[in-house]
């Protein structure tokens, strides 16, 4: 950690941490084993659950006024309106910090966030045949690979323009 994220870690925003370099941990076409799958998913839910936080941080950091009551006006919110709230205070002034594309892989990551959550399991562990629930297992293997590196990329660029703000907000 740099400097600045230190002093950014202990100020006004505690909870902000910086993420480690990327190992990587599997080859896209390898079969991949349960224990690698419950590390990368992990990864995965912790990407989605900091880019959601990075959000709200950024939009309270845009937004004119107090940093912790523009916080609490979003703090709750659910990341839909998160999203939207930052999208039309990130383009009001013509020159946003977010793309298109960024936007929509941000409504995107809703959608990943609920089926790593609440499904990815479901879809294997209760196939009978040992042979189909492996056949089934990869294939959501290869989905949890591909979306964790989707993510990671959003995860990165959401975390540079959070401490670019914080830092815009403090000077």
């Amino acid at each position: 950690m740099g400097n600045k994220s230190a002093q950014i870690n202990r100020g006004l925003f505690p909870n902000i941490i910086e993420s480690e370099p990327t190992i990587c941990y599997y080859c896209f076409g390898d079969d991949m084993d349960r224990d690698t799958f419950k590390l990368i998913h992990s990864e995965l839910i912790m990407q989605v659950q900091t880019i959601e936080y990075d959000l709200k941080l950024i939009y309270a950091a845009m937004k004119e006024g107090d940093f912790e009551e523009n916080f609490a006006e979003i703090e709750n919110a659910n990341m839909g309106k998160i999203i939207k709230e930052l999208r039309e205070l990130d383009y009001s002034d013509g020159h946003p910090d977010l793309s298109e594309k960024d936007y929509r892989l941000l409504n995107e990551i809703r959608e990943i966030r609920n089926y790593w959550a609440h499904q990815c399991y479901l879809d294997f562990v209760y196939i009978q045949d040992d042979d189909l629930r492996e056949e089934r297992f990869q294939e959501i293997a290869e989905r949890l690979h591909y979306d964790e590196n989707r993510t990671w990329a959003l995860h990165e660029k959401m975390q540079a323009l959070r401490n670019k703000k914080i830092q815009e907000y403090r000077d």
